[in-house]
């Protein structure tokens, strides 16, 4: 028997073999006409992977702080601002679209997100 747990975590060899969740902002007035917020969450299934070193500096140049990238489906990207996973809610700060069908999600842990 094949052992294929070694190609989980890969960037060539996707599998989203973990969950996630994509946080959707809506924006509301109450009564007094002050802004109401509210999450909606929706799980999808996602591969987390390292950041690499180049994305690091990149992001760094920026002023982001980037934690984690995480590939999912595109077609379960809606262009979503935050995301949780684990115990920890993350920022996205940039999202790119593959040519194989998967969207890499880059986010960072932002003061006064979680």
């Amino acid at each position: 028997m094949e052992y294929r747990k070694p190609n989980i975590g890969s960037r060539q060899n996707i599998s989203l073999d973990d969950i996630c969740y994509l946080i959707q902002i809506t924006t509301t007035k109450d009564d007094l006409g002050q802004d109401v917020k509210e999450e909606t969450e929706r799980v999808i299934f996602c591969s987390m992977l390292s950041i690499t070193k180049a994305e690091f500096a990149t992001a760094g140049q920026l002023g982001h702080k980037p934690d984690v990238m995480f590939v999912i489906d595109s077609d379960s990207y809606g262009d979503e601002m935050y995301l949780n996973y684990g115990s920890k809610k993350y920022s996205i700060y940039k999202s790119y679209r593959r040519t194989d069908g998967f969207t890499e999600i880059y986010c960072e842990v932002r003061a006064g997100v979680n």
